[in-house]
C-alpha cells in the first residue's frame, strides 16, 4: 500500500512512451491518495544545467539526508507537474530502501510549493504505465 509521502521508483511515459522518464526509473514523492486516485511529484537529480534554468518556476532543492529522505544525490523536487492516475495499484516493491517516504517538515514544503500558484495534472496512460512497470497493475472492476 502506496501512501502519501511515500517515495517509490517508477518509469512514467510522458510524455510519450518513448521518453526519458520511461526509459529509466525516476523517484516520485506521492503526495496524496484518495481511493484508487494517486498524485505523484518527480523527483531526479540536480544537475547544473538545472540551476540557470527557467524551465522549472516551483522546486525545492534537496540534500541527500535519510533522516529527512532517501536521496542519494542533491535532488529537485519538481513542483510544476503532478502525475496523476485513477485505476492502477502499486506495489509496495517499489518503495525506496534507503528510506520508504520524506519527512512531514519536506512533505509540507512539497504540498505548499505545489499549491502556490497553480501546477499542470498530467493524467497518466495508465495502459504504458503498467506496461512498463511489472509493479504497477491494472485494478479489477467489479461487476
Amino acid at each position: 500500500m502506496i501512501n502519501k509521502r511515500d517515495v517509490i521508483r517508477m518509469k512514467v511515459p510522458y510524455p510519450s512512451i518513448g521518453a526519458q522518464l520511461a526509459v529509466s526509473s525516476h523517484m516520485y514523492v506521492c503526495k496524496s491518495v484518495d481511493g484508487s486516485m494517486y498524485e505523484y511529484v518527480k523527483c531526479q537529480t540536480l544537475k547544473p544545467k538545472m540551476l540557470a534554468s527557467r524551465r522549472f518556476k516551483h522546486f525545492i532543492d534537496e540534500q541527500p539526508d535519510v533522516s529527512r529522505n532517501p536521496f542519494q544525490r542533491m535532488t529537485r523536487i519538481d513542483c510544476d507537474k503532478v502525475f496523476v492516475t485513477k485505476s492502477v495499484q502499486y506495489g509496495d516493491g517499489l518503495k525506496t530502501n534507503r528510506r520508504p517516504d520524506v519527512c512531514q517538515e519536506l512533505y509540507d514544503m512539497i504540498v505548499e510549493e505545489v499549491n502556490k500558484d497553480g501546477y499542470d495534472s498530467i493524467g497518466m496512460n495508465e495502459d504504458e504505465l503498467t506496461r512498463i512497470n511489472p509493479l504497477i497493475v491494472k485494478m479489477k472492476h467489479k461487476a
